[in-house]
């Protein structure tokens, strides 16, 4: 039996640079993932990820054949009727290396896959009719297929296709967040550069948008800014770095200061009531006795991180926009992450009453 937290809590808070290893960074932004033990059947059905407003889940069937092979189904499921499912993609891959992400009106779901150690793809489904979601789009470094493109006026695109020049080939695509009004999706390309003369790794972080409205790549003067500063960085610094946190620009217009306004304070008032409880749950993850300790350091990262990020993001409004701009920001950053907390919280009570039932039924 495990537990496995897909996505990591610290990412969530911060990008912290000086903490990504090698080893972890293939894996800094995913999916939450809950798997259980069974008895020994030919069929496993597990709940990956509820939809935001709770039309639908996702759950992952896995079969194995009569030499012991396993596949996995990956399905929409309506909750109502289990047998109105509709099946969404499959796998013979680990399906623990998929993690899915489902836009707040639910019309899209974007896909991480971790293919091999040098690469993680990215996957995007539209919804058509029904539950039934189609994919649209591929980015992967070694499959041309359906993949989107920029504009060719788009003048912070990389220049060229395929492998850009100092990279090793290592990629990975990582999903950071949808835009409140689910018009956009920011995506983080991280790709390994040539090693330096001391033999430590940089990396490129190439940061850009699908305009889910347009059906292009593009970016912004946001996205722009934050590319300049953080597009090359060693893996193995000491110091803390802090990426503002997960924000994607909406394309529709400014709400009314007092609508942002009200949206920030209970996004604050999620996170305040779910906070706590995630402190307590890692006074129960005996594996590292640090756990609360690097919780509350990454919190602190974190609060430090938004702010920056909405102060940056609010002065390339005009003067008359800039608050909005700010509440805006720091109403889908601390939405985003009570939600992830809350998600991850739930998916942890359900192993914990599993594993008791498990043992229970063992006895």
């Amino acid at each position: 039996m495990k537990f496995t937290a897909g996505f990591a809590i610290n990412s969530l808070f911060c990008f912290c640079v000086g903490r990504l290893s090698g080893a972890r960074l293939g894996t800094t932004v995913l999916g939450l993932c809950v798997a259980f033990a069974y008895a020994e059947t030919d069929v496993r059905i597990e709940n990956v990820i509820s939809s935001p407003r709770g039309t639908f889940r996702i759950e992952q069937e896995g079969k194995r054949d009569n030499k012991g092979n396993w596949a996995t189904t990956f399905w929409i499921n309506p909750g109502t009727d289990p047998n109105q499912r509709v099946r969404l993609d499959e796998t013979f891959n680990e399906p623990d290396d998929w993690h899915f992400f489902i836009s707040p009106d639910e019309q899209w779901i974007c896909t991480t896959v971790h293919e091999h150690s040098q690469l993680q793809s990215l996957r995007l489904y539209q919804r058509k009719t029904g539950l039934q979601f189609d994919r649209v789009a591929t980015m992967d470094e070694e499959e041309e297929g359906d993949r989107w493109h920029f504009d060719k006026d788009d003048r912070f695109a990389p220049e060229g296709r395929g492998q850009e020049a100092y990279e090793t080939g290592r990629v990975y695509n990582h999903f950071v967040a949808w835009s409140s009004d689910s018009a956009r999706l920011l995506v983080e390309r991280r790709s390994q550069l040539e090693a330096k003369k001391d033999g430590k790794n940089l990396w490129r972080r190439h940061y850009f948008y699908f305009n889910l409205r347009r059906g292009k790549l593009e970016h912004t003067q946001y996205l722009s800014t934050l590319n300049r500063a953080f597009r090359h960085y060693d893996s193995e610094q000491k110091k803390d770095v802090a990426v503002p946190s997960s924000f994607a620009e909406p394309l529709d217009a400014l709400p009314p200061e007092k609508e942002l306004r009200d949206r920030y304070d209970a996004a604050e008032r999620r996170l305040k009531k779910v906070y706590p409880a995630y402190l307590t749950q890692a006074d129960d993850e005996i594996q590292n006795p640090n756990e609360k300790r690097d919780r509350l350091r990454d919190q602190q990262l974190w609060l430090k991180a938004r702010e920056s990020g909405a102060e940056s993001f609010a002065a390339m409004g005009s003067k008359a926009e800039r608050p909005r701009r700010k509440l805006l920001y720091l109403a889908d950053t601390t939405d985003n992450l009570a939600r992830e907390l809350e998600e991850y919280l739930a998916e942890r009570a359900r192993y914990d009453e599993e594993n008791k039932k498990a043992g229970g039924e063992s006895q």
